[in-house]
């Protein structure tokens, strides 16, 4: 179902009919992707295609997807499927402090660097193949917006970000204030900012899918608290499971982090207003929600394990991931592309902000 929505997605943009591109070949590439999206907690092949899905959704609500050429459009898409392409489960920060551990496996200490560089990679490698025919000048455009959309999930960015979009609010204020008309945002910085949005979207989505997500973000970061303490780090605090508290950690997230830029993002656009709502009623229930609910959550969210406490088993897990990445001297081609006879009826569909349920099960 994961495959079958992002090719959906893919399809829906008219790519095959605007660009030219097979279908054969947007199977490889999602395929390939998905060989190369490891089997972390959170950051996994299921959290880069529900930034794909986000992505796609909040760009038709806001009015973006109108804005764009059609390469703009794949770029959009394309960086919100790669966004996390081999993403180790662990931050940028641990990797610049244990660099010996990724030496020749990790193109750049900042994830989203390798993350870009390796998205390319992809596009380009024969048994994909997506960017034939593409005149220089126009593919370093491509690249240039697929980056800067990738780059832009940089959480040391945020700040950044964050002050271009109020100034813009406030820019559009002014103008409107005066009885001129309304100033358009750059859409390059439109589409670097809705990856940014989907990227953190957990909290938009409805209560029950927002604890799924919640679940799952909180086991990935404990793994990385205990691979620090193993390795005589010191442990990052949002890290320590004998400090952090997974709902603590959600309220702070939305306090701090989320209802700021979520609060400016409706100001600029005000078709977000609906996604705004939900994220401040997911908060009212954290409010009063507790560790032990959250964990009792667990019978029903797919394939997660219970909160991994032997300190040795993030060690286990990252060294396996490493390793594998050492040893992949290329691409490991798909052997058969995405079946599409599946009835229409069963095909996930892409328009909506949030996934259906089936979205979060096995692939």
């Amino acid at each position: 179902d994961l495959c079958h929505l992002a090719l959906e997605i893919f399809l829906a943009l008219g790519l095959r009919e605007d660009l030219g591109i097979a279908v054969e070949k947007l199977q490889s590439f999602i395929l390939v992707v998905r060989s190369r999206m490891f089997d972390n907690p959170y950051h996994n092949f299921r959290h880069v295609v529900d930034v794909m899905q986000t992505t796609y959704a909040l760009a038709l609500l806001l009015g973006t997807m109108a804005r764009l050429t059609a390469w703009e459009k794949f770029a959009l898409t394309a960086a919100a499927l790669c966004h996390d392409l081999e993403h180790p489960g662990v931050s940028s920060q641990f990797v610049a402090a244990a660099e010996e551990l990724f030496t020749g496996s990790y193109k750049d200490p900042l994830l989203e660097k390798h993350h870009a560089l390796r998205a390319f990679e992809v596009m380009v490698d024969r048994e994909v193949d997506l960017l034939r025919g593409l005149r220089t000048v126009k593919y370093y455009e491509f690249r240039g917006d697929v980056n800067r959309a990738i780059l832009a999930t940089d959480i040391d960015k945020h700040g950044e970000y964050l002050a271009a979009l109020r100034a813009h609010v406030a820019k559009v204020d002014a103008a409107r204030a005066a009885g001129g008309e309304a100033l358009a945002m750059d859409k390059h910085l439109e589409m670097e900012l809705i990856l940014k949005c989907a990227d953190i979207s957990n909290v938009l989505k409805p209560f029950a899918t927002a604890k799924r997500w919640a679940i799952r973000v909180t086991d990935e970061f404990y793994l990385q608290g205990d691979l620090e303490r193993s390795r005589g780090m010191a442990v990052t605090q949002m890290c320590d499971r004998g400090v952090q508290a997974p709902v603590a950690l959600q309220k702070a997230f939305i306090d701090y982090l989320c209802a700021p830029w979520y609060e400016a993002v409706a100001g600029a656009f005000p078709a977000f207003a609906p996604a705004l709502a939900q994220m401040r009623e997911n908060r009212a229930k954290w409010e009063s929600y507790t560790d032990a609910e959250l964990e009792g959550c667990r019978d029903w969210v797919d394939d997660v394990d219970p909160f991994p406490k032997a300190e040795d088993e993030s060690c286990h897990r990252l060294h396996r991931l490493l390793k594998v990445m050492r040893t992949r001297t290329v691409l490991e081609a798909p052997s058969r592309g995405i079946d599409r006879t599946a009835s229409e009826q069963n095909r996930p569909k892409p328009t909506a902000i949030v996934h259906s349920r089936r979205t979060f099960s096995s692939t």
